[in-house]
């Protein structure tokens, strides 16, 4: 079975390749002229940084926004009554 850093890896690559090919071919449609080395770099190049992107989608993202949003009521009521003490204290409301 997949765990799910595992299945992010997974992801990243599929969507590395995918996306990389279709970007790649539609700059080579735009530009014909360009040499087949710089199209393989650039295709090389993209499969990186789209899976990069993948594993942090997959992975380290949820955990971030897990941290941001308020994961029961009383803390979310907590928060606003932060937020709205502090624009009180301002003079804002």
């Amino acid at each position: 079975m997949l765990s799910n850093k595992n299945s992010g890896r997974a992801l990243g690559v599929s969507l590395a390749v995918i996306y990389a090919s279709l970007i790649t071919l539609v700059t080579h449609r735009l530009w014909l002229g360009l040499r087949p080395i710089i199209i393989s770099a650039l295709f090389v190049g993209l499969c990186v940084g789209c899976y990069f992107a993948g594993i942090w989608v997959v992975d380290e993202r949820p955990s971030e926004l897990n941290k941001r949003f308020p994961v029961s009521s009383k803390d979310l009521r907590r928060r606003k009554k932060e937020f709205y003490d502090w624009l009180d204290s301002h003079g804002r409301r």
